[in-house]
């Protein structure tokens, strides 16, 4: 017996080596594309504040803008690298799908009919959001409070159908107002013309300091879903969406082991744990494993930040939002966010 042991054992290193070799040559036409272009193709909301919003001066911000922004620090070593398109709900999956953009980066909820059925995949979860509704003060405290209301809605979305299906199964009668557009819907709200708007928690938080009288409106704190949200790509391009899916694990393993914008280069140099050194390209060679310098994710947060910095500048305390981490903390400290070991 002794005698076939270090056979098996050399061919499994073998096939070990094989297999990362493998992997490391596997074609990727999207990010070829994205190299030889010279910057990433980001498809975001039309401008919802907090999540992907533009100024008067076409300047960018929110959560999802942060992570495209992480995306072409890893891809090219400069986040600065990416063009954003704003989509509409009707038109965020032709984008996708013709290739106009190389991910979706919005408040888009990851459902099992979308993955199956409309040549999608779902990266991750950036965002843990639950729908609820936003009323004017005096009119309504709770969801159940809406029995015989008027609800305007953007067509087509999750929200849409999270409505219809909560009103069916608690016996209320609401009727919705579809709009084309989420801002048409909101603007629809704001002039009277229904009792009540619904989306995200996080979605309505934003949309509500946009409102003509902000302060006469509140969003409600219970919620009748969960709607986990994150980075969207194409079928195919097996590299490619190896990419997209470890730089949101790597902003959210930053946060965990203590890594931040302002203390990378410390860490990078002087860290004795495992975990960081494989994160930050010293040990590991992880970023040659996908074809991109081994320094991709000291880039991102070099550049932008572990999660939790970008979460609280763009939604949290530190934002017009002031949204609490809730959900959205690491699952160590209460919540639900996490992410595969850097092994």
């Amino acid at each position: 017996m002794p005698s076939f042991r270090l056979p098996l054992a050399a061919a499994a290193f073998a096939l070990a080596a094989t297999s990362a070799g493998a992997q490391q040559l596997a074609p990727s036409p999207t990010l070829d594309a994205i190299k030889a272009r010279g910057h990433l193709e980001c498809g975001v909301h039309l401008g919802l504040p907090g999540f992907s919003f533009a100024n008067d001066k076409g300047e960018w911000s929110g959560i999802d803008v942060d992570y495209c922004r992480a995306l072409a620090a890893a891809i090219l070593g400069d986040a600065t690298k990416v063009k954003f398109t704003p989509t509409s709900v009707q038109q965020r999956w032709p984008v996708l799908q013709s290739g106009q953009v190389d991910l979706l980066s919005r408040n888009t909820t990851i459902t099992f009919t979308r993955n199956a059925t409309l040549g999608v995949n779902f990266q991750g979860i950036n965002f843990y959001e639950g729908q609820t509704f936003v009323v004017r003060k005096g009119t309504a405290k709770v969801p159940k409070d809406l029995d015989g209301a008027s609800v305007c809605v953007a067509a087509g979305s999750t929200e849409e159908k999270n409505a219809a299906d909560w009103a069916k199964e608690n016996g209320i009668k609401i009727s919705i107002i579809n709009f084309q557009k989420n801002d048409d819907a909101i603007a629809a709200y704001d002039a009277g013309r229904c009792d009540a708007y619904t989306a995200g928690i996080g979605a309505l938080a934003g949309q509500r300091i946009k409102l003509k009288d902000p302060d006469n409106n509140i969003v409600m704190t219970e919620t009748i879903s969960n709607d986990p949200q994150g980075p969207t790509t194409r079928w195919g391009d097996e590299r490619y969406q190896l990419v997209v899916r470890w730089v949101l694990n790597g902003m959210i393993a930053a946060e965990a082991l203590g890594v931040t914008s302002k203390n990378v280069d410390e860490m990078k140099a002087k860290s004795q744990n495992a975990e960081v050194r494989r994160l930050l390209g010293v040990d590991g060679g992880f970023g040659a494993m996908m074809g991109l310098s081994n320094d991709w994710m000291y880039n991102a947060i070099k550049q932008v930040g572990n999660y939790g910095e970008s979460y609280e500048r763009t939604v949290g305390m530190s934002s017009p939002l002031k949204l609490a981490r809730g959900k959205n903390e690491l699952w160590t400290k209460g919540g639900l966010l996490f992410t595969s070991p850097f092994q």
